[in-house]
């Protein structure tokens, strides 16, 4: 089970993820699965291609989060961040800093009032 299938019928909580997609573990997270029944419209998912650097990825991570904050308007944010998305990781594909990850938690605490 992925975070995703926890909040899929919930229009309580709004789910974002950026992600690699295709042929790679869960298999989830077409651009059009955007939830079910009371759910529907609260789940953002964003596949990406392999190779993505710092700089695409934060002109695409910016504008989603500032989507989902100016129309969800969410009481509390919780950022999990997948270490996969860091270049030279093994499992990933993606060639992100660890200052350009680092970068995009600390944009998040500045668009949101609460984060854990």
């Amino acid at each position: 089970m992925c975070i995703r299938d926890s909040f899929y019928t919930s229009n309580r909580v709004m789910t974002c993820s950026l992600h690699k997609y295709g042929e790679y573990f869960p298999g989830t997270g077409a651009l059009g699965d955007i939830g079910i029944d009371r759910g529907k419209y609260y789940a953002v998912n964003v596949p990406l291609n392999d190779g993505i650097d710092d700089e695409s990825y934060s002109a695409i991570f910016q504008p989603v989060i500032n989507g989902i904050m100016e129309n969800f308007k969410p009481s509390v944010v919780v950022v999990q961040c997948g270490a996969d998305s860091i270049s030279g990781d093994r499992l990933g594909c993606f060639n992100l800093s660890v200052r350009g990850h680092s970068a995009c938690v600390e944009y998040i605490k500045t668009v949101s009032y609460t984060h854990l």
